[in-house]
């Protein structure tokens, strides 16, 4: 019978053990350079769409009558978001869709869009607006904490003649970015909404894409 010494073998597990976590923690740290959670440089370019990729049929929200428990609405440019949670305050500037009718994205980290094709801020229905979450050699983007938001939450936007409309976190959701139903989250609503709209999930360095999108609806209060 062969004799193991006890405290030799108990070295020679922890050595084991130690190198095996090490392993580990360093195959996470690979992984993470793909994954939302890691924003120390940052995934999103140009080439990353902040919406979605498909083509949409979306027809311009018509203007609507206000609803009479808010003041009158003004005609001034929209030029910030604000969001005090998620210590975000933002330009705005305003996209479409392109040729190919896919929606447009913001062509940096800071600026927060608008589409067009959407209601307009102050006379009801859906006010869509989406940004990054990150960006190449930036780091957090605009819309890094949007993820932090929960119910109640404050969301404001702002004019240029100094009109404020505020609104209030009521849901928030995330679809996979190819079978979202886009038709819904950018369409038409009956109430008076602004829906946020970014990338989440894991990063694909081969598409430049997410796989997933974050969608924050808030609804007008007084």
């Amino acid at each position: 019978m062969v004799k193991v010494n006890s405290n030799r073998l108990s070295y020679a597990l922890i050595t084991l053990g130690t190198a095996l976590i090490v392993v580990a923690v360093t195959l996470m740290a690979l992984v993470a350079t793909d994954v939302i959670d890691d924003g120390s440089t940052g995934n999103s370019d140009l080439e990353t769409v902040t919406t979605f990729g498909d083509p949409i049929d979306i027809t311009p929200q018509a203007s609507v009558t206000p609803s009479s428990k808010f003041p009158p609405p003004s005609n001034a440019p929209i030029t910030r978001l604000v969001i005090p949670r998620a210590e975000i305050d933002a330009p705005v500037v305003v996209r479409g869709v392109d040729e190919a009718r896919v929606m447009q994205t913001p062509d940096n980290a800071w600026d927060t869009a608008w589409y067009d094709f959407s209601a307009v801020p102050g006379y009801g229905g859906n006010a869509v607006f989406s940004g990054h979450v990150d960006y190449i050699n930036v780091g957090k983007a605009v819309f890094w904490n949007l993820k932090d938001l929960v119910e109640g939450d404050v969301v404001e936007v702002r004019l240029e003649d100094g009109t404020t409309y505020t609104y209030a976190v009521t849901s928030k959701q995330q679809y996979d970015a190819t079978t979202a139903p886009v038709d819904q989250i950018v369409g038409p609503t009956a109430n008076e909404v602004v829906t946020l709209i970014t990338c989440s999930g894991t990063f694909s360095s081969a598409t430049h894409q997410y796989d997933k999108r974050l969608v924050i609806r808030a609804e007008r209060i007084a």
